[in-house]
């Protein structure tokens, strides 16, 4: 496909990838621990750069035609996803989640939503990201912020989502931020933090979806720990990113079509979430977990599915 950069494509392959396999390892802590090494790792940098990316990728539109094409691409989706998703739990016998909470990782919808309606507005504004910063760090302070309307991680991956459009706006593309080489010491870093990390039930602040006093340790630990978390996204994201092969592959279809693989993954992840079973065939095997995700990655993104699927992931496209 001209017009595309396959290193961007690949990434995201790697990137959704990593949100599959993250959501097969849930949940956490689950007393196996390289398997919840695996989880820190993953959610320590996949949905921050998930972020930066979408930033990169995001154009800057204002008004009307902003508003109707953004709630085309978006929130179609979400509406039809959530009902799906409110199907399934009542055939499962289960009481559907709020409609406005975006469980099961249709959060993300929302908070791309948000993003591209604030980024004309943001880009105007002095020092954005340092202030973008501040601002997901004081979000925890606040005890209404959570998960309706995906506020609270909108605002904690705001700063990311900014970082992907000012590199755009450098010309720099997300995976060149650093060379292989120190994109390598930053991955193996992360690694090691992530095998440390998955000895403490600190799993909960990995998903900037509530205020610092929800989550246990208390507000002090809290906000120390988002100020590390957002350094450690950046440096180890963009150091995974800087990894990323350049060369057109499976992965690149299975980034190409990275939409269809996040919201037909949900289908299955909710009655997966539901059998308690599925946790002791892969959540103490670990190393099944990794081409697990591969394969379903690159089953969700094949040709045929993504034709089948179109209209439901692209309800208005």
């Amino acid at each position: 496909m001209t017009g595309r950069d396959a290193r961007i494509d690949n990434a995201k392959g790697v990137l959704i990838i990593l949100v599959v396999l993250g959501h097969l390892v849930w949940p956490v802590p689950s007393g196996d621990r390289p398997a919840d090494g695996l989880y820190f790792f993953a959610y320590l940098f996949h949905m921050p750069m998930f972020a930066l990316i979408s930033g990169w990728l995001s154009r800057v539109e204002t008004g009307w035609a902003a508003l109707v094409r953004n709630g085309r691409l978006l929130l179609a989706p979400y509406v039809i996803f959530v009902a799906l998703h409110a199907l399934i739990l009542r055939l499962m016998g289960q009481e559907p989640y709020p409609f406005l909470q975006g469980l099961y990782g249709l959060w993300y919808l929302l908070s791309l939503f948000c993003w591209r309606m604030v980024l004309p507005y943001a880009r105007r504004v002095p020092l954005a990201l340092p202030l973008s910063v501040a601002l997901a760090l004081a979000a925890g302070f606040v005890p209404f912020i959570g998960l309706d309307l995906s506020l609270s991680r909108t605002l904690v991956l705001l700063p990311f989502f900014l970082a992907g459009h000012r590199l755009r706006e450098k010309g720099v593309s997300p995976t060149a931020v650093f060379g292989r080489l120190t994109g390598g010491a930053l991955v193996a870093t992360g690694l090691l933090l992530a095998a440390w990390l998955s000895g403490y039930a600190f799993q909960p602040m990995l998903y900037g979806n509530g205020p610092y006093a929800a989550l246990g340790p208390g507000v002090g630990v809290g906000f120390a720990a988002r100020a590390v978390q957002l350094a450690a996204a950046f440096g180890l994201g963009l150091g995974a990113l800087a990894l990323t092969p350049g060369a057109e592959s499976p992965l690149t279809r299975i980034g190409r079509h990275s939409l269809h693989v996040y919201l037909l993954h949900t289908l299955l992840l909710v009655p997966y979430r539901l059998w308690p079973g599925a946790y002791g065939v892969l959540g103490s095997r670990a190393w099944l977990l990794i081409p697990a995700a591969v394969l379903l990655a690159w089953l969700l993104a094949s040709p045929p599915v993504v034709k089948v699927t179109r209209r439901l992931v692209a309800p208005l496209g």
